[in-house]
């Protein structure tokens, strides 16, 4: 019998994907698992998939933290870039679940939700450690086929289904032209590795440069699809509208990170020299990105929908970050992601606990007159719209201050100018949620869930939002030294 060699040495440092590997398999034991619980004690699959979050936590915060540690032949690496981002990522998982433990308990199939949720997260961590784009585009695509999922997850609520159908064909579309973009640029370069390309741009031909200028464009647009960016951005208000609101929560800040850390590692590391001309598109893309995001919020009548508008003018701001292509900026961009979780996560946190019989609590309308009824919820929401709108101080305003001076330091101070103004325009959407909670009279009985870990929340993010806006200076320095590798 001939002897059969195996073709590829035992990866080195593989002890770096202990995260992953525990999150796969307590997910996957988590679906099995699911087949035996009795329906009325589902609810125990929702505080599992916590715990395995958690667990999930520890392993990673046990690894090496100040080292840049690859495995899998260079594919998969840990830094502490992607390391920041998967706390980051976690946490907001954790959150999604506190939030969906009320919304989900008379749905059908309430395990296979939580496991969906935790596989998204398996994707992200993926994203975010890629060091090559097949594996970057392996967890894209894991985390995109469960969200689109969780989106539809209320089969017979048509606008669940419709907006599921929506994401799923623009999502693909996404990926067909993120994938199109990546034939170019390995037809021309040979490489899938971030630092192999951007080591071959540096010496590409004349010739060749047309190829890659399309490539890196297509690259751009399936990764700004991903993170809401205009023009790409048409899927993300009747997506937000139509998924249950504990999802709309999740997928407006987790996936977010995780796409902003491969957009950060793909303009970083495969097209360094390429810098003036994705900047240049980069620019464009903000330039619209904020006003359409600020100017369509104002006409929005419905919060999740509104609060989809805020989601792309924001994206808009952290685009400062990547177009300054600096370590402040790249750090900016980090900061701005870690408080938009609390903020966004509070104010969803809110919007689920006013869900009740025959009145989901969506519509401004519901708002009206919320403090003189129940002052507690009103005082947070109060924060936490006026931390999204940059008021001083607050931690929405460092938030934008990061990305600002960032964007002036590098040269970029019209867009700056231009970022400022639109901020401006932005509060007032924000400031007349506030009218309506303080100065209009009550429109529907304000009859709160009472659920222990859904107001704790709330308090959490709220405080965390003034903390922060207090004491801003540990959120920048764990930032700077999660970029400090660019």
């Amino acid at each position: 019998m001939a002897n059969i060699t195996f073709p590829f040495p035992y990866p080195e440092h593989l002890g770096i994907m202990l995260p992953e590997i525990l999150l796969a398999v307590l997910a996957m034991a988590l679906l099995l698992w699911d087949l035996f619980v009795p329906k009325e004690k589902k609810g125990m699959i929702a505080w599992a998939a916590v715990a395995s979050c958690v667990v999930t936590l520890i392993a990673l915060l046990q690894l090496p933290a100040g080292d840049s540690l690859h495995t899998f032949y260079g594919y998969f690496v840990l830094d502490p870039f992607a390391a920041y981002a998967k706390v980051l990522m976690i946490a907001a998982t954790v959150l999604a679940i506190f939030l969906s433990l009320d919304f989900m308990k008379d749905e059908q199939n309430v395990g296979e939700y939580y496991c969906l949720m935790l596989f998204a997260l398996l994707g992200m961590m993926f994203m975010v450690s890629a060091t090559n784009f097949v594996v970057m585009y392996l967890g894209l695509e894991l985390m995109a086929l469960c969200v689109y999922v969780l989106v539809a997850y209320q089969r017979d609520v048509l606008r669940s289904s419709e907006a599921g159908l929506k994401y799923f064909i623009l999502g693909a579309l996404s990926s067909g032209m993120l994938l199109y973009g990546l034939s170019f640029i390995y037809g021309v370069t040979t490489d899938f590795m971030f630092a192999g390309i951007g080591e071959a741009l540096r010496h590409v031909e004349d010739g060749s440069r047309l190829a890659v200028l399309l490539g890196m464009l297509f690259i751009i647009a399936g990764l700004a699809f991903k993170v809401s960016v205009a023009p790409f951005h048409m899927w993300t208000p009747d997506t937000y509208e139509g998924a249950p609101t504990p999802v709309t929560a999740f997928m407006s800040v987790a996936p977010k990170v995780a796409g902003f850390v491969v957009f950060i590692r793909v303009l970083a590391d495969a097209f360094p020299a390429l810098q003036t001309e994705y900047t240049t598109v980069l620019s464009v893309l903000a330039v619209l990105t904020i006003g359409i995001g600020n100017v369509a919020a104002i006409a929005q009548r419905n919060i999740k929908r509104m609060l989809a508008y805020s989601t792309i003018g924001h994206v808009g701001f952290m685009l400062l970050g990547l177009i300054a292509a600096t370590q402040e900026g790249y750090s900016g961009a980090m900061v701005y992601l870690t408080i938009y979780l609390f903020m966004n996560m509070g104010a969803f946190a809110i919007i689920v606990l006013m869900r009740r019989d025959g009145i989901q609590g969506e519509l401004l309308d519901d708002f009206a007159g919320l403090a003189r009824v129940r002052p507690g919820y009103a005082l947070a929401m109060g924060l936490l719209l006026f931390s999204l709108a940059g008021i001083p101080f607050l931690a929405g305003f460092w938030a934008k201050f990061a990305v600002f001076a960032a964007a002036i330091h590098s040269g970029h101070i019209w867009l700056a100018v231009y970022a400022i103004v639109f901020s401006v325009v932005g509060c007032f959407y924000y400031l007349r949620v506030v009218k309506y909670m303080y100065f209009d009279k009550e429109r529907v009985a304000f009859n709160f869930i009472e659920n222990p870990v859904m107001q704790a929340t709330v308090v959490v993010t709220s405080l965390a939002v003034v903390i922060f806006g207090l004491y801003p200076k540990p959120v920048m320095a764990m930032c700077s030294a999660a970029v400090s590798m660019f």
